[in-house]
C-alpha cells in the first residue's frame, strides 16, 4: 500500500509539472477551442442561479489559469468571496497575473488537501463549488474521497457544479473526441509551442474518465441530490457534460 501511495504521488508531481510547462500557452489554446469559454460561463451561471442572492462564498476547484474563476466572478459579481485552488504552480502564476476583485484569492494545493486548506481559507462552509476538469485528474480510486471532501465544504442547501469531458460508454463521442485530439488539439499545441505531452495526456485521460453514470453514482453516494445534467451544442455535444447537484438540508428526506 505504501508503494502504491508513493507511485501516485510521483504521478501527481509529474502531471503538475506537465501543466506547469503548458501554462504559458493554455489561455491561447482555450481561445482556439470553440465553446470552451461559453461552456464555463454557462456552468458558473447555472451554479450561481441555483443559490440565494447576496454575498456568496464559492470554491473554484482545479481553477487552473483562472478562466473558471473569471466565469464565477462574472456570474456572482465582484462582491463574491471566491477561492481558487489548483495543484499546478505554473497555472496559478497565470491566474495571479490577472486583475481580480478583492474577494478573489488562490491556493496552491491538490484537491485531496481541500479539507485542510478550507480550514485556513474559508470561514465555514461555502455556498457553492465549481469544479471544471478536475476529477479526471484525480486517481479513480480517490475520486469518491475527493467528492466527499467537496460535499463537506458546501453548506446544506448549497450546490456543486462539475464540468468535464465524459465519453466512456458512448462510441460516437469517444471516436469524435479522439479525432479532434489527433487532428486539431495536438497540432495546435505544436504550432503554438504549447506542451504536446499534456494534450496527449488529455486525450487518454478523457477516454479513461468516468462515464456520466459513474460520476452521478459518486455524487449520490456522497449524499447529493437533485442531479441535473446538460451538454452543449456543437462538436462537444455528448462529450462535454455539466452536472449540478445539491447538498440536502439537514433533516431533509431524500
Amino acid at each position: 500500500m505504501a508503494d502504491v501511495s508513493r507511485t501516485r504521488r510521483r504521478q501527481a508531481v509529474r502531471l503538475d509539472e506537465e501543466f506547469d510547462r503548458a501554462a504559458g500557452r493554455y489561455d491561447l489554446l482555450t481561445r482556439l477551442n470553440p465553446g470552451y469559454h461559453a461552456s464555463l460561463k454557462a456552468a458558473a451561471t447555472d451554479l450561481v442561479r441555483s443559490l440565494p442572492t447576496g454575498h456568496l462564498t464559492l470554491w473554484d476547484l482545479g481553477c487552473g489559469s483562472g478562466l473558471s474563476t473569471g466565469a464565477l466572478v462574472e456570474a456572482a459579481g465582484p462582491q463574491a468571496r471566491i477561492v481558487g485552488l489548483d495543484a499546478s504552480a505554473g497555472m496559478l502564476a497565470q491566474a495571479l497575473a490577472k486583475d481580480w476583485p478583492p474577494g478573489v484569492s488562490f491556493v496552491h494545493a491538490p484537491a485531496q488537501e481541500l479539507p485542510a486548506v478550507a480550514a485556513a481559507e474559508v470561514d465555514g462552509p461555502a455556498d457553492g463549488v465549481l469544479a471544471a476538469y478536475l476529477l479526471r485528474n484525480v486517481h479513480a480510486e480517490q475520486r469518491d474521497e475527493v467528492v466527499a471532501a467537496i460535499v463537506d465544504q458546501v453548506r446544506p442547501g448549497g450546490w456543486v457544479a462539475l464540468q468535464d469531458y465524459h465519453v466512456k460508454g458512448d462510441r460516437r463521442a469517444a471516436f469524435t473526441w479522439s479525432a479532434v485530439c489527433r487532428l486539431v488539439v495536438t497540432p495546435l499545441a505544436a504550432i503554438t509551442r504549447g506542451n504536446p505531452a499534456i494534450y496527449a495526456y488529455l486525450r487518454r485521460s478523457v477516454l479513461d474518465n468516468d462515464s456520466t453514470a459513474e460520476l452521478e453514482g459518486r455524487l449520490r453516494r456522497a449524499g447529493l441530490t437533485d442531479l441535473r445534467r446538460s451538454t452543449p451544442r456543437g462538436w462537444q455535444r455528448g462529450i462535454l457534460h455539466t452536472v449540478l447537484a445539491r447538498r440536502p438540508l439537514e433533516g431533509e428526506v431524500v
